[in-house]
């Protein structure tokens, strides 16, 4: 490789990284605050529902919580001139959507086929694979949105062994029941996560 190849080369590799950094600060703190408030919503107004009724309404908060995420990387986009459908978006679809579409499958599967308690284990699912989502593309995601992919993982795998494995803290599962999990995780890991980087923008100017 000739020193001009080598040069463009780089050049290549730091624009594709600066394109995959602006997506990520897209799904800014706002983005994250509003998911958890939509959540915290889902989750009172779902709880004393059950089956399709209950994922549907986790559904309807998800579709406002990803048509806030869109408008922010249209403005995003626009503000910079650049095209919404980027190389860095394609990249982080790429490594998000598989995790995203099974671990969607299998807890719309599970209301739909399940027997008592489906909801709880659609609420692992969607837990853990939306943690699973995150850390596929930890290699170029902000380290704040690593930590929040590990704690999805760990809820998610937590409450399902626990529910599944150890009966003593079966009692304590009953009581959050599967949409105060979902609200704890979803409503309550995005709104410490929308803080976070709420506060440290207006500290430094920078992302998380």
């Amino acid at each position: 490789m000739t020193s001009h190849q080598e040069a463009a080369e780089q050049l290549r590799v730091i624009r594709t990284m600066m394109e995959r950094a602006t997506i990520f600060r897209a799904l800014s703190g706002e983005a994250a605050l509003v998911g958890g408030a939509m959540s915290l919503a889902a989750g009172w107004i779902s709880e004393s529902r059950s089956g399709w009724a209950w994922g549907g309404i986790w559904l309807g908060g998800l579709a406002v919580a990803i048509l806030f995420a869109a408008w922010q990387l249209m403005r995003l986009a626009h503000s910079q001139s650049r095209p919404v459908w980027s190389h860095g978006l394609k990249v982080a679809l790429r490594g998000a959507l598989p995790s995203l579409v099974v671990g969607g499958f299998l807890g719309l599967f599970y209301l739909r086929y399940g027997m008592s308690g489906s909801e709880f284990a659609a609420a692992c699912f969607w837990i853990m694979h939306y943690g699973l989502a995150l850390l596929a593309i930890r290699e170029f995601a902000p380290k704040s949105m690593v930590w929040l992919g590990i704690a999805f993982v760990a809820t998610g795998l937590a409450a399902w062994s626990g529910a599944t494995f150890v009966q003593s803290v079966r009692p304590l599962l009953d009581r959050i029941g599967p949409s105060g999990l979902m609200a704890l995780s979803f409503g309550g890991f995005h709104l410490l996560y929308g803080v976070a980087i709420v506060t440290t923008t207006r500290r430094d100017g920078t992302g998380a």
